[in-house]
């Protein structure tokens, strides 16, 4: 896997998983897209995902993501696994 360096290219798949993450997103918490760290093998783009609250379960949004996965795949022929993270407690 490489980082993916090309900032148009960043901004690209952050705007696209942002758009299609949008329609799966909870109702007591956000699951945010980092900027930071999008890496890449082959066609597949690797984002992670954090949700904002700390006492967020995943199962509680693992769904969630596959489904935008999925959409985003489907609607963009875009190949992106959504990496879900811990909060970092900021």
């Amino acid at each position: 896997m490489i980082k993916v360096s090309d900032q148009s290219d960043i901004e690209r798949i952050v705007r696209l998983v942002n758009k299609y993450l949008e329609p799966h997103q909870p109702a007591d918490f956000r699951l945010e897209v980092q900027t930071k760290g999008i890496q890449k093998e082959e066609d597949w783009y690797y984002v992670l995902v954090e949700p904002n609250r700390e006492d967020a379960r995943s199962y509680e949004y693992y769904g969630r993501l596959a489904e935008a996965e999925m959409d985003l795949q489907e609607h963009e022929n875009v190949k992106v696994l959504l990496v879900p993270t811990l909060p970092s407690g900021n």
